[in-house]
């Protein structure tokens, strides 16, 4: 049955304050439209929220596509590789009922050691780890941003959203085939999905505003804040 005009207005504005935060910030619009959207309708998360945020994610990349760092973006990408494919083969051997809680607390831990002083180096090393951490927990738990934005914290802004842009395209490019290899996202999906894209427009031109205002601390303390709320998010689920 189709949304009701109002309910799809109602579910682009959602969409457009998450592509906001997104888009400032590199990741955190899932916080936002995730939860909300599904309260309006369940027929619109995952895919349709993923098709939207594929778009969303292409326009970060390509917006500030001359800081993405294409070598440190494949060595994450490998991570991501590895660690979906390890998610998917425990997800068949293991309960899922305790792995918000887990992720959650290994989230803060990261938080609160940053706040510490602790600053992982953007090294290959810390990319395969994010990039694997980011793979079980997208898989897991639908979160992939959290473990690959603690790496890039202390990164110059446009770097952390062009790159991180760069990296959603994989993870929602790949999310999609998913979904549309077993029945979850077709033409219907689709068309909801086109519905939710006057709220990523709008949310993208007004993350500019807010986007000059973040770097540097201002941006640490953004990422670092998302990423509390993410582990909190995932508390309460």
């Amino acid at each position: 049955m189709p949304l009701p005009l109002e309910l799809v207005a109602l579910a682009a504005l959602i969409m457009g304050l998450g592509a906001m935060l997104q888009a400032a910030v590199g990741f955190g619009g899932a916080l936002i439209w995730v939860p909300l959207l599904a309260l309006i309708d369940t027929a619109l998360v995952p895919g349709p929220t993923l098709m939207a945020s594929l778009a969303l994610a292409g326009a970060m990349a390509y917006r500030e596509r001359g800081a993405i760092q294409t070598g440190q973006l494949a060595v994450a990408l490998i991570g991501l590789a590895v660690g979906t494919v390890a998610a998917a083969a425990a997800l068949t051997v293991i309960a899922r009922g305790q792995l918000p809680t887990v992720f959650a607390t290994l989230i803060l831990a990261g938080v609160v050691l940053s706040v510490a002083g602790l600053r992982p180096a953007v090294s290959r090393a810390s990319l395969v780890v994010g990039g694997i951490a980011a793979g079980i927990m997208g898989t897991m738990a639908g979160l992939h941003g959290p473990p690959i934005a603690l790496v890039y914290q202390s990164e110059a802004g446009e770097r952390v959203r062009a790159t991180l842009g760069a990296f959603f395209i994989v993870c929602y490019a790949t999310a999609l085939f998913a979904l549309n290899r077993v029945g979850l996202f077709g033409a219907p999906e689709a068309l909801l999905g086109a519905a939710l894209m006057p709220g990523v427009i709008a949310g993208y031109a007004a993350s500019r505003l807010l986007s000059a205002e973040l770097d540097g601390r201002r941006l640490r303390l953004a990422i670092l804040v998302v990423s509390a709320g993410s582990a909190l998010a995932l508390l309460i689920k």
